[in-house]
């Protein structure tokens, strides 16, 4: 199978990484990648937003598969061109994928299908935020409409904050606040059959202690010890048919990746959002653990064949990735600074490139999440010592990461 990976973040390293291990993949492609990537697969220039530039590269190396990473080219109709142009595509079309790139059009979807999420407004002006903050109180959760690269949502006690946010979006959403721990679940889906991963949790917060600003996400383990049994079953059967069911009854079948970000709260599970493809840094970790080869799952997928695809292996033990961000990020990451990273390999943990570049052959910062280092071990616990003896094989000025990853979990075992 000749395979397309459109992306070059961390979450694509970590996609490219499986792909590279599947013994049916012959030939690996990736655009625009990054310099992590390129010691993987074949790194090509492409406009990834552009869905002519995509099928014009898919065409050119003739690829058997096309798997579309981040959620802006989805949005801009890259999966539809490619699916009109011939190609097996692992994403949902422009239409379906509205469901994360817009946060008012979700949940209309939750509405219509039942789905149990957060009371929600949608608000176009001032007075309209003013009235929907006196509703709900706080914390104010206000989440820009459109796509935002994962720093669209303000969750605040300051009201002005809020308000500040809200008047700087065209859209926004603003809902009530939902207790509880947070869990992403993946549903691999191919418009009528949906089969779920395993549940993980991420770290959205910048500082320790899930204080500081939102940001893509700090950080994330898998499985979960704590959470209960049954969850997976539970929100397939509540979140994620129902959300597919509504979007088939629309027109708009659902095939690629839905991302169910979710609460545990006291009244029961709540979905906070749905992202169209996987979420990062959570693939990192999910990936780390799946032993069932990844293209043969992404291409049933993409034509229709997940009910007749064996059930999903999964790897004993447990994942932690901790990310290593650059200074100034999430507000003003500086980039061009360079990295060096120490050679010597770790059975148990690895790097992964999400914001890399080369600069005159040197490697140097070009994103705000620079690295992910991924750790593994029989537990929680021994995956994150792991993880956290990978962040010391890089180095570059600035460079910061959050110290308490996965640390109520592994202390809880």
């Amino acid at each position: 199978m000749r395979v397309l990976v459109v992306g070059g973040g961390g979450r694509e390293h970590a996609i490219v990484r499986a792909l590279a291990a599947d013994p049916d993949v012959s030939d690996l492609y990736a655009a625009p990648g990054n310099p992590g990537i390129a010691a993987l697969a074949h790194v090509l220039d492409v406009s990834a937003n552009d869905p002519g530039d995509v099928v014009g590269l898919a065409q050119k190396i003739a690829a058997d598969l096309v798997v579309v990473g981040p959620e802006a080219p989805l949005v801009a109709g890259v999966g539809d061109a490619l699916r009109a142009a011939g190609f097996a595509v692992f994403g949902p079309d422009a239409a379906a994928a509205r469901i994360e790139g817009s946060k008012a059009f979700a949940k209309e979807i939750m509405a219509a299908a039942g789905v149990p999420t957060a009371e929600a407004r949608v608000v176009t002006n001032s007075a309209e935020a003013e009235a929907a903050l006196d509703a709900f109180g706080p914390p104010y959760v206000v989440k820009d409409d459109a796509l935002a690269a994962g720093k669209g949502v303000v969750v605040t006690d300051d009201r002005a904050a809020a308000l500040e946010h809200a008047a700087s979006c065209r859209r926004v959403v603003i809902e009530e606040y939902l207790d509880g721990p947070e869990v992403s679940l993946f549903a691999v889906c191919d418009g009528t059959t949906a089969v779920p991963l395993l549940p993980a949790q991420d770290f959205k917060r910048a500082g320790d202690g899930d204080l500081g600003p939102n940001t893509g996400g700090m950080g994330a383990y898998c499985p979960l010890p704590w959470a209960p049994t049954g969850l997976a079953d539970e929100v397939m059967d509540t979140v994620v048919r129902p959300a597919m069911t509504e979007l088939a009854r629309r027109g708009t079948p659902y095939s690629g990746l839905l991302y169910a970000g979710l609460a545990l709260t006291g009244k029961g599970v709540k979905v906070i959002e749905f992202n169209a493809r996987f979420g990062d840094p959570e693939t990192q970790v999910v990936l780390d653990r799946l032993a069932t080869p990844l293209a043969g799952l992404l291409y049933a997928s993409a034509v229709g064949g997940l009910a007749a695809a064996p059930a999903l292996r999964w790897h004993s033990g447990a994942a932690v990735t901790v990310v290593i961000a650059a200074e100034g990020y999430p507000d003003s990451p500086a980039k061009g600074d360079p990295i060096k990273i120490d050679p010597s390999d770790r059975a148990d943990g690895y790097l992964l490139h999400a914001g890399t570049t080369l600069a005159a052959g040197d490697l140097v910062t070009a994103g705000g999440r620079v690295l992910n280092a991924v750790g593994s071990g029989p537990d929680v616990a021994s995956a994150r010592a792991a993880a956290y003896a990978t962040v010391t094989r890089a180095t570059f000025r600035g460079a910061w990461h959050r110290q308490d990853i996965a640390e109520r979990a592994a202390s809880a075992e």
